[in-house]
């Protein structure tokens, strides 16, 4: 059975994968930044080309969380033009996927490390490990090495050991993206790492870096879960305003990416691409590994969430039978409160306010979070798989001669079973699903494990087809599993 949906979700990636090649047509022509008048201009959200771009009337922005949405939006003919850093995508990346810079544009932006308030000492530190290293000439050596590509063609990329003890220097990354940050086989590179790498062996501390969303990575800031915010980060008043900033290590210029039509690309057949992405998005540095990595996490929140959304699904559910109508109350205002609020506002409330300086890890706010939810749809299950079973059964089952618990467990109990494992299925594909936000505090699960692949390959059919199959496998192991659980029908 498993082989048979493995083979049709090949049978749709060879067909998406054949709708990407379209015909010939004329590259366009963008000279400057005047010429984007009347197209579909596709960039990251909250950019500085962002900023600059939207006050023009002229022009359709369409606004994507990373560079490789816009990228798939540019070679899907959703976008005309691709506004992003002029290194993000690589000569081979743009041979690769068939795209050129168009012209660049004229303006630079400062980019640097971000620091709360609070951390001045810090942000003056990281300015001075910048000064040393443009001093020694290691600064110059690091831009030629990463800003012009040459660790394209690098046998290995730099490392600089630091420290393992000490309080760490926590990170959080808005990039995973070369050259500026981003990792191969779970270990992170880029100009801006080799920079912070430098910085922790200036002040003999360990180096702890971690990939969240950039809104979530400011509320980490804010919040104090992090130290420092890196990935590309452009220097504006309004940041400068809230945050503080070392000073920039460099100025990148906007490009402007167009489909290169002329570029002749070589298709060597579905099957034959389909394989090679194949090889390039899990087997070529190991990159399989973030898969199973991020299986490993979704597995782990959710069996936990389902455990302890279970147990407290049990207490609430007494709430809601209990005699007093104060406690009634209490869990009728639970579900209201849980049925009215998203998971991820609740996800990001508990960590970066309510558990913000609990210590509790990402994952255990995760559990914690999901568990709020799973609690309310547990305590439904259980009354109206209970309600289900006529009263008459209970009576039976006293005037056989069984006590009351003899007769719930013996008689009421298997048959809500039966009645409610269909309905518990359903919430708990329903929490396997919804784990796919925990990525937003910095877990890498299953969802973020292809955003990683995605960033390095900027390739979205594998990495989004890999996971969709294994979402789809748990799904079917939660059925299988819950449907071996079902008590036997007997004859009393």
């Amino acid at each position: 059975m498993i082989i048979r949906y493995f083979r049709f979700f090949a049978v749709i990636a060879a067909i998406m994968l054949g709708s990407c090649s379209s015909e010939k047509k004329d590259s366009l022509s963008i000279q400057s930044e005047a010429d984007l008048a009347g197209l579909r201009v596709a960039l990251t959200a909250g950019s500085c080309y962002d900023l600059d771009l939207s006050a023009r009337e002229d022009i359709m922005l369409n606004r994507f969380n990373n560079a490789p949405d816009g990228l798939q939006a540019l070679l899907n003919d959703k976008v005309d033009v691709l506004v992003d850093d002029e290194t993000v995508f690589n000569a081979v990346i743009r041979k690769e996927h068939g795209i050129k810079i168009a012209c660049k544009g004229d303006k630079s932006f400062p980019t640097a490390f971000m620091f709360g308030k609070d951390h001045e000492d810090l942000a003056k530190a990281c300015t001075a490990t910048q000064k040393r290293m443009e001093a020694d000439g290691s600064m110059l050596q690091s831009k030629d090495f990463w800003l012009k590509d040459k660790y394209i063609e690098a046998e290995s990329l730099p490392f600089i050991p630091g420290v393992t003890e000490g309080t760490p220097i926590k990170v959080a990354t808005a990039c995973s993206t070369a050259p500026i940050s981003f990792m191969v086989e779970n270990q992170w590179y880029g100009i801006e790492v080799d920079i912070l790498r430098q910085l922790a062996k200036d002040l003999n501390r360990p180096l702890e870096i971690k990939l969240y969303d950039i809104s979530s990575a400011i509320m980490s800031l804010e919040s104090g879960l992090v130290d420092i915010v890196m990935g590309g980060v452009f220097v504006t008043e309004e940041r400068q305003q809230q945050f503080l900033f070392a000073e920039p290590y460099h100025a990148f210029r906007s490009a402007y990416y167009v489909v290169d039509h002329e570029a002749g690309k070589q298709h060597a057949g579905l099957w034959a691409e389909l394989k090679n992405s194949f090889r390039k998005n899990l087997i070529v540095e190991k990159r399989w590994k973030y898969i199973t990595g991020g299986l490993w996490e979704t597995v782990k929140i959710s069996v936990c969430a389902i455990l302890l959304g279970s147990v407290l699904g049990l207490g609430l559910f007494g709430l809601m039978r209990s005699r007093r109508k104060w406690m009634r109350s209490v869990a009728t205002a639970y579900n209201w409160f849980i049925a009215g609020i998203p998971q991820l506002v609740l996800l990001l409330i508990l960590f970066y306010v309510v558990l913000a300086k609990s210590g509790f890890s990402p994952t255990m706010v995760a559990i914690i979070t999901f568990a709020l939810f799973f609690a309310s749809s547990a305590s439904d299950i259980y009354a109206t798989s209970l309600d289900a079973i006529p009263h008459g059964q209970t009576e039976a089952g006293l005037a056989l001669g069984f006590t009351r618990l003899q007769t719930f467990f013996n008689i009421v109990f298997p048959q809500a079973v039966r009645r409610g494992i269909p309905l518990f299925q359903g919430q708990c594909v329903s929490l396997l699903k919804g784990t796919s936000i925990v990525g937003y505090i910095a877990i890498q699960d299953l969802t973020r494990a292809g955003d990683i692949i995605r960033s390095r390959t900027f390739d979205a059919l594998v990495p989004l087809l890999v996971v969709t199959v294994i979402y789809f496998i748990l799904s079917w192991i939660i059925g299988l599993l819950l449907k071996l659980a079902l008590p036997k029908k007997h004859v009393i």
